[in-house]
């Protein structure tokens, strides 16, 4: 598995994992990523050409980029592809100078098993839980705002 800069060619495979994982990807969530993965940058896990998992950013400023979209198929879930999707930009970033990298997820202590799961992987790669903002501009109400932060 090597991770690569994604490219038009890989946007139907990152939506079609997208897709693949209804409880994280609403239809509307769908729709958001159909929109951004063009203009944001694009990173693709690939093994034998088959993309595995993605991931998107956005650079906010010369020091601060945030993860805007970060799936793994789920049948390569739990193989390490997320992390290495993480690493690999995290590494990236901080050879460019960048200090601080950012996500956004759903808050803790809201009852759904698979943003637990998301706020663990968060957790076991470094990053820190820095504010939970509700209402967050954008998102559903009752959905309140996790702002997690990893120092490079």
């Amino acid at each position: 598995m090597e991770i690569i800069q994604g490219n038009r060619t890989h946007i139907e495979d990152c939506l079609r994992i997208a897709r693949n994982l209804p409880q994280y990807f609403t239809q509307d969530a769908t729709k958001n990523l159909s929109k951004d993965i063009s203009t944001h940058q694009l990173f693709v896990a690939v093994d034998s050409s088959e993309v595995r998992g993605f991931i998107t950013l956005i650079q906010k400023s010369p020091f601060v980029a945030e993860i805007s979209w970060l799936a793994v198929h789920p049948e390569h879930q739990h193989k390490g592809n997320g992390s290495a999707l993480v690493n690999y930009i995290a590494t990236k970033l901080k050879n460019t100078g960048v200090k601080v990298l950012e996500v956004k997820t759903l808050s803790p202590g809201t009852d759904y098993l698979p943003y637990e799961n998301t706020r663990r992987f968060y957790d076991k790669s470094g990053f820190l839980l820095m504010d939970i903002i509700d209402p967050y501009p954008g998102w559903e109400p009752g959905n309140p705002c996790a702002v997690y932060v990893k120092i490079l």
